[in-house]
């Protein structure tokens, strides 16, 4: 990871957090299950949503101000950049609090909120398999079958 991915995702990881504290202490009594991320590729502004498409926190992100890249590249690298911000958010329970709703699901979309890529889905009961810790699985399992059938043939 470069410097400034990890500065990237280090601002990422402050606005989540932040936002995850500002729903933890409203007392509406509201269950999210849903949150929307969007991305200005222009001014590098990062917003989250919650699921009434309310603004809960936005950062400016120098790092994409004034990008030019395509709009599919670019989406494609904020979400890689938020998918392991979230990742970590998850693995410290981050999302372990009476207000977050099982199944939650966390998205990127575009300005009309609709849904360019999910980025974190949680549930109890199941597991989504493009699971960071189900990376490279598929390699692993052909290893160990051909370590396994290496003397029989």
């Amino acid at each position: 990871m470069n410097v400034n991915s990890a500065k990237v995702q280090s601002v990422i990881e402050v606005a989540f957090t932040s936002a995850i504290g500002k729903l933890a202490k409203d007392e509406s009594g509201n269950f999210i299950s849903d949150l929307y991320v969007q991305a200005d590729q222009e001014s590098g502004e990062l917003q989250i949503y919650d699921e009434e498409e309310q603004l809960i926190e936005k950062t400016i992100i120098f790092d994409w101000v004034n990008n030019t890249e395509e709009e599919n590249i670019f989406n494609e690298r904020v979400a890689a950049s938020v998918k392991a911000v979230l990742s970590i958010l998850s693995t410290k329970d981050a999302f372990n609090h009476p207000r977050f709703m099982k199944p939650l699901s966390i998205s990127l979309t575009d300005e009309d909120f609709v849904v360019i890529d999910e980025l974190l889905f949680l549930d109890d009961d199941m597991l989504r398999l493009d699971d960071p810790l189900l990376k490279d699985l598929d390699a692993d399992l052909d290893e160990f079958l051909a370590n396994l059938l290496s003397d029989v043939k």
